[in-house]
């Protein structure tokens, strides 16, 4: 039996991998604020709340036995809170509290999740290799926080992993981003304002990304690596395909959004060594992906 630890388990990334997990044989506690919604409809869960910061809770709560412990909290993932103060006040002094409470707790691994933001604006195949220059304070809170939790962890001798994500998709994603937004939009055949699209983008399906998690938890710290598809899309034919698949009679208004002033035209992942160190790759193109994706959406709201 081996035991798991999340914390962040209503996040997109979060709910797919303990649903994923469910029924398998883990042994599955989740930690949580008083008010976030879990609902896990398995009572074999175990769901420990906590206030405000996650060293409120008394490791003697958590029977576990060398766990692996999966870090997917973060505040301030959308638009102008990219760029908020929080950042960096409250984000990385959650993932030093994550790595301490981890050590307290006895884990064996520490997974923590990060982003291409990492890296700035660098406009071509992104491998580790590549020098970081963040634009934005999310990606340097991001940046910070994967040598923090790197350098914790080789103290507290706890195995460590920092996932780079590209762009994860998939149904039921809580968050309104691009593709959630075209799909939503669309259904109702409303009118779609975004950029000219013209930027390429790495898209990863939700299904491949808890592939890859599931590895990790049989797996030693593979240290700062990238998770993406590894091939980039251009966000046009992302936009036409689906149209295209819901049959949807939506305007697309192209260029009715301006670009940003450090917009990302070309952002692609090199996955050659997470691909070398897990054996794995994805599944899922973007046609499969996008099929997939919204098959399970009209089954749900059909």
């Amino acid at each position: 039996m081996t035991d798991i630890v999340i914390h962040g388990a209503s996040s997109f990334i979060g709910k797919n991998l303990l649903r994923n997990l469910q029924s398998r044989n883990f042994r599955l506690i989740v930690l949580a604020r008083e008010n976030s919604k879990i609902d896990t409809g398995d009572s074999d869960i175990s769901i420990i709340r906590y206030n405000r910061n996650i060293d409120e809770i008394d490791p003697a709560k958590i029977h576990a036995d060398k766990p692996v412990f999966f870090e997917f909290c973060w505040q301030g993932v959308f638009g102008d809170e990219r760029n908020q103060i929080e950042q960096i006040t409250v984000n990385i002094p959650l993932i030093i509290n994550s790595v301490r409470f981890a050590n307290s707790i006895g884990v064996k691994h520490w997974i923590g999740l990060g982003s291409q933001a990492e890296y700035g604006n660098l406009n071509k195949r992104i491998s580790e290799e590549d020098v970081c220059r963040p634009t934005s304070l999310y990606g340097k809170a991001k940046l910070i926080s994967s040598d923090i939790s790197a350098s914790l962890c080789r103290h507290y001798q706890i195995e460590h992993s920092w996932l780079r994500l590209f762009s994860v998709y998939g149904p039921e994603d809580n968050h309104d981003w691009l593709i959630p937004y075209l799909v939503k939009t669309m259904k109702r055949n409303g009118a779609v304002s975004v950029t000219m699209a013209e930027q390429y983008w790495d898209y990863l399906y939700i299904d491949d990304m808890i592939q890859a998690l599931k590895k990790l938890v049989f797996s030693k710290g593979i240290g700062i690596v990238n998770i993406g598809s590894g091939k980039s899309v251009q966000i046009r034919t992302i936009i036409e395909r689906l149209k295209t698949i819901l049959k949807s009679g939506s305007t697309i208004n192209y260029g009715a959004v301006s670009y940003q002033k450090d917009q990302v035209m070309f952002m692609e992942a090199d996955i050659s060594r997470i691909s070398g160190l897990l054996n794995w790759e994805p599944e899922f193109d973007i046609e499969m992906g996008l099929t997939r994706m919204l098959n399970q959406y009209i089954e749900v709201h059909n």
